[in-house]
């Protein structure tokens, strides 16, 4: 595999390649190969009969979708139309319909090109032929192309909105260009709106250019509400919801005058987003009567969920008393997890983390294990081709029952493959065999990288375990590589500054390399603010940049931080740090650290001790309000 890649000539195949398990997967790796550098008609008669050998199986999808994409650029119809009939991937379906219309086959072809076309985002350069066929054929109406514009808006996708007002009529482009301006420069136009009334406004747009000035910047946003609602031409629901999102934005950034916008807003019960942000906005304000209150007044699904149990204790404790939350606090405080550990500290409780074993049955593995496909998924993760491993054992045992797939994520960790026994375990619904959910593979290395930062190796688990759940070769969308998921330029910084190898991007990928460095950056973050471990693991996600907007004005107390943090990705990874800390202590027979002995009241900003000169200026990731990260699992 790596002389393909690599693009070396082929060695002979001995008599043992090819009776190995995943020869396949090489022979598929060749063809991919060599269809890269000059298809044939025999190279492509070879692909279809290896298809045919291998139909069903994983190891045919790459290929597949090359080689139909290059038999669509070659314009073999004749052999693309009737292989490619299941096709799903966008720009196959784009080849498709282009295939039909250059082999003459239209009908239904207007209908289905119209669906494709009509989608708010761009399709794939494939789809154009159809296009221009529809476009010549008098079906891209104007109603039509204006409709596909509004989706396109209401997608906040203004680029393509613009693109689609070329030809329109000026009457129909003009509110469509002075909804994607709100978008692009919602500042500058919202100015103009709110100075000059007489100039009209759709009530879609002036949200949508609202809603995005408040949660990027609500101060400026309250200082427009009232200009903007003062026009006569807003109906009541438009003003409700210019004041939601004035709301949610001064929650999202701590204004100290959140919890009085919430005040004067009937909340849906279906708006959860507002539910429970107001509760957010109280209790950061100290306002737990506030809380309480809303916290009663949400949906009874909503209410009943850990994290708002925990909260209406929290908040009936200073409201009524200790004695009127016991009760509440009681029924959480024997779960294993975040909210259940705070329950417990509030009533000076010990931990119950209910770990009970699973039955270990040897002959059901042994059985599994001999599996064609497992036989393949454990070849290929020996091979360190985890993604294609992965895709094997999710098509043998997706649809087994879960006591299978108990067995089979047992057989995953005997294996070593600890990432794939822990989302077994996950999709089974067992949570209780914490000692199989948590393992403690690299053990040398994070003694070593715990003795060099001393950072505590149970730390260091937690984190690795979150960031990459064990998977050495974890690549996020934002390029975080490696178990501890860190940035090529992160990297290199915590590198220079603790005189360690410079990494290259895929040095990362090295065990040896990636968890000394991920250690060393849990360390600066730690010096860098004062040993609070709740600002080092949300810096550690979000970056430092992030975690200094979110530093309150006055003490707070950690939870109500944590609880308060805007990115819903890293408020739940901070949360599921902590509880693997609880339980790598507990599965090696230590006593689990408490929470409230881990977190420390969060101090504005200026209020601790500066991190050491050498240490303070880490590189930080980036996240944004909507889950991105590749791994912010809850195994």
């Amino acid at each position: 595999m790596q002389r393909v890649r690599l693009g070396l000539p082929d060695l002979e195949d001995s008599r043992a390649l090819k009776h190995y398990p995943i020869y396949s997967y090489l022979i598929a790796a060749r063809l991919h190969r060599d269809l890269e550098r000059a298809p044939q008609e025999q190279l492509d008669s070879a692909i279809d009969d290896f298809l045919k050998t291998h139909a069903g199986q994983p190891v045919v999808r790459s290929l597949r979708r090359a080689w139909l994409a290059g038999l669509a650029e070659r314009g073999r119809w004749d052999w693309f139309l009737p292989r490619s009939a299941d096709v799903t991937d966008p720009t196959l379906l784009c080849d498709r319909l282009a295939g039909r219309l250059a082999t003459g086959a239209v009908a239904g072809l207007a209908d289905e090109a119209l669906a494709r076309w009509s989608l708010p985002q761009r399709a794939p350069r494939e789809c154009d032929p159809v296009f221009e066929w529809l476009r010549k054929e008098g079906l891209i109406t104007p109603e039509r192309q204006e409709a596909r514009a509004r989706a396109a808006l209401h997608a906040g996708t203004p680029a393509l909105a613009r693109e689609l007002t070329v030809g329109l009529s000026e009457e129909r482009a003009r509110p469509l260009l002075q909804w994607a301006q709100l978008l692009d420069a919602p500042k500058s136009s919202l100015d103009l709106l709110a100075m000059t009334p007489q100039v009209g406004v759709e009530p879609d747009a002036l949200i949508a250019g609202f809603t995005r000035l408040s949660y990027s910047d609500a101060q400026d946003a309250g200082v427009l509400l009232p200009l903007l609602t003062a026009r006569p031409d807003l109906s009541p629901a438009t003003r409700d919801q210019l004041a939601r999102a004035a709301a949610l934005g001064a929650a999202f950034s701590h204004q100290p005058d959140a919890v009085a916008r919430f005040a004067g807003i009937e909340a849906a019960a279906d708006d959860t987003l507002l539910q429970e942000w107001r509760v957010r906005a109280a209790l950061w304000a100290g306002d737990e009567a506030r809380a309480l209150s809303w916290i009663e007044a949400m949906p009874a699904p909503l209410a009943a969920q850990p994290r708002w149990r925990y909260w209406r204790a929290r908040a009936m404790a200073e409201v009524s008393g200790a004695q009127a939350a016991a009760p509440l606090l009681d029924a959480l405080a024997g779960s294993r997890d975040y909210f259940g550990y705070l329950a417990a500290d509030r009533l000076h409780r010990g931990y119950e983390l209910n770990i009970h074993p699973t039955v270990d049955e040897p002959r059901v593995q042994a059985a599994l294990a001999v599996e064609p496909a497992l036989v393949r998924a454990h070849a290929l993760f020996d091979c360190d081709l985890a993604d294609d491993a992965q895709v094997e054992w999710s098509a043998a045992l997706g649809a087994a029952p879960p006591a299978l797939k108990i067995q089979a994520a047992r057989l995953a960790a005997r294996w070593g493959w600890y990432s794939q026994a822990i989302a077994t375990l996950a999709q089974a619904n067992e949570w209780d065999d914490v000692v199989l959910r948590y393992p403690r593979p690299y053990s040398s290395l994070i003694t070593r990288a715990s003795s060099l930062t001393q950072v505590p190796a149970d730390w260091i688990f937690a984190v690795m375990r979150q960031e990459s759940l064990f998977r050495k070769d974890a690549v996020s969308h934002a390029d975080a590589r490696g178990l501890m998921q860190m940035q090529p330029a992160t990297a290199n910084a915590v590198a220079r500054r603790w005189h360690l190898p410079r990494p290259s991007r895929d040095d990362l990928f090295a065990p040896d390399i990636a968890v000394p460095l991920g250690a060393a950056y849990v360390r600066e973050l730690l010096d860098r603010y004062d040993g609070q471990l709740e600002l080092a693991l949300a810096a550690y996600n979000a970056g430092p940049v992030s975690v200094a907007r979110w530093l309150p004005g006055r003490r707070i107390d950690a939870d109500v931080w944590i609880e308060n943090i805007p990115y819903a990705e890293t408020r739940a990874y901070v949360q599921h740090v902590l509880e693997h800390i609880v339980a790598f202590a507990a599965v090696r027979d230590a006593q689990p650290p408490r929470l409230s002995a881990l977190l420390q009241p969060v101090a504005p900003a200026g209020a601790s001790a500066a991190a050491p000169a050498s240490r303070l200026h880490a590189v930080g990731k980036t996240a944004t309000p909507v889950a991105s990260r590749a791994q912010v699992n809850r195994f």
